[in-house]
C-alpha cells in the first residue's frame, strides 16, 4: 500500500514538473521575443535551457539536501539519506543525456514515420546539418571530460573541470546567440499561458510567469527527490539505479514532447536542435554541480549509461558526417540502446 501511494505521488509530481516546465518555456520564449533575440536563439538556447531546467534542478536539489544532511543542518535527515540523495543526484545527471541520445532520438525518428504515414509530412528530415553537427561537437568533449573525471581522485582537479565546463558552455551560448539557427518562418510563438487572449502581453506578466514556472520546477524537484528516496527504500534497491530510470523520464518529457510536436509541423531544426542543445547544456551545467558536490566515482550502472550515450550519439554523428544526411532510421537505433539498458537495469533490480 505504501508503495502504491508513493508511486501515485511520484506520478502527480511528474505532471507538476511537466506543467511547470511548460509555462516556464512559454514565458522564456516570450522573454526572448520581447527583448528582440533571434528566433533561432530562442528556440535553440532559451527553449533548450528552459526544458532542461528540471533535470538540472532535480539533481541540484538532491545534492544540496544531501550536503546539508551530511553537515547536520537538517535535523530530520540522516547520513543514510545524504548518501541516497547523492545517488539520486548523480543518477539524474547521468540519465538525462543518456535518455535524450537514445530514447529521445528514437521518439523523433518514430514520429517522422508516424506523421509520414498520416501524410502530414515526408520521411526526409530537413536539417541544417552544420548546426546539428556543431551541437554534437560541443557535447562529445564536454561529456568526455565528465567521464574521465570519474577516474581522477583529486577533488581540486574535479572542481577545476567543473569551472571549465561552465566556461565551455558560456562559449557555446555566446557563439550560438550570434548564429541564426532557425529561419523565422519555421518558428511560431504560442500565446502566453497566463494571457492567452493577448497578442502583446505586458512584460510584468511575462516575468511573473517565468518566476512562477521556475518556482514550480524547484518545488516539484524537491518533492520528487523525497519520493524517489521513499520508493527506493520500500523496494530495497539502489537509489542511483532507480533515478537513472525514473528521474530522466520525468524531467526529459518537455524536450521529447516539444520535439514530437515540431516534427508533426515539419520543424525539424527545432525538433532536433531542442534535443542536441539540451544535451550540450546537460553535459556542462548539471555535471559541473555533480563534480562540485559529490566524489563523482561512477559505478557500473553509471559507466554503462555513459558508454551507451556516447555510442548512440556517435552513430548519429557519423551518419551525418559520412552520409551527409540524417535518416530517421538511424535515430531508431537509439531505442535499441535504451531497451538494452532498461533490461539490464530491471535484471539488476530483480537480483537485488
Amino acid at each position: 500500500m505504501a508503495l502504491l501511494e508513493s508511486l501515485f505521488i511520484t506520478f502527480l509530481l511528474l505532471l507538476g514538473i511537466v506543467w511547470s516546465c511548460s509555462i516556464f518555456t512559454n514565458a522564456i520564449e516570450w522573454m526572448g521575443e520581447r527583448f528582440q533575440l533571434s528566433k533561432g536563439a530562442v528556440g535553440s538556447v532559451l527553449a533548450a535551457v528552459g526544458t532542461a531546467l528540471p533535470e538540472t534542478l532535480v539533481p541540484a536539489v538532491a545534492l544540496f539536501e544531501g550536503h546539508l544532511a551530511q553537515m547536520g543542518h537538517l535535523h530530520d535527515m540522516t547520513h543514510h539519506f545524504s548518501k541516497e540523495a547523492e545517488h539520486i543526484g548523480v543518477g539524474a545527471i547521468l540519465g538525462a543525456p543518456f535518455l535524450l541520445s537514445t530514447l529521445g532520438m528514437f521518439l523523433v525518428g518514430l514520429a517522422v514515420f508516424y506523421f509520414a504515414s498520416l501524410q502530414k509530412r515526408g520521411v526526409v528530415l530537413h536539417l541544417d546539418l552544420h548546426l546539428f553537427k556543431r551541437d554534437l561537437s560541443y557535447f562529445f568533449p564536454a561529456y568526455g571530460m565528465v567521464f574521465l573525471a570519474s577516474f581522477i581522485p583529486s577533488h581540486p582537479v574535479k572542481w577545476a573541470i567543473a569551472i571549465g565546463l561552465l566556461a565551455f558552455y558560456g562559449i557555446y551560448v555566446y557563439r550560438t546567440l550570434r548564429i541564426e539557427h532557425v529561419p523565422d518562418a519555421e518558428f511560431s510563438l504560442e500565446p502566453l499561458t497566463l494571457a492567452p487572449k493577448s497578442s502583446e502581453p505586458p512584460t510584468t506578466m511575462i516575468v511573473f510567469q517565468t518566476l512562477l514556472g521556475l518556482f514550480g520546477i524547484l518545488l516539484m524537484a524537491h518533492l520528487f527527490v523525497q519520493e524517489i528516496h521513499s520508493v527506493a527504500t520500500i523496494l530495497g534497491v539502489s537509489a542511483l539505479l532507480l533515478s537513472l530510470i525514473i528521474a530522466p523520464i520525468a524531467t526529459e518529457l518537455p524536450e521529447k514532447f516539444n520535439s514530437v510536436v515540431w516534427i508533426s509541423k515539419k520543424k525539424d531544426n527545432l525538433a532536433l536542435g531542442n534535443i542536441t542543445g539540451a544535451m550540450v547544456f546537460q553535459s556542462c551545467i548539471p555535471t559541473a554541480i555533480g563534480l562540485s558536490f559529490t566524489p563523482w566515482v561512477l559505478d557500473v550502472h553509471g559507466t554503462l549509461s555513459v558508454l551507451l550515450c556516447f555510442l548512440s550519439a556517435g552513430i548519429i554523428y557519423a551518419s551525418v558526417v559520412y552520409g551527409r544526411r540524417l535518416s530517421p532510421r538511424v535515430l531508431l537505433i537509439g531505442g535499441l540502446f535504451y531497451t538494452a539498458f532498461l533490461f539490464y537495469s530491471i535484471v539488476s533490480i530483480i537480483r537485488g
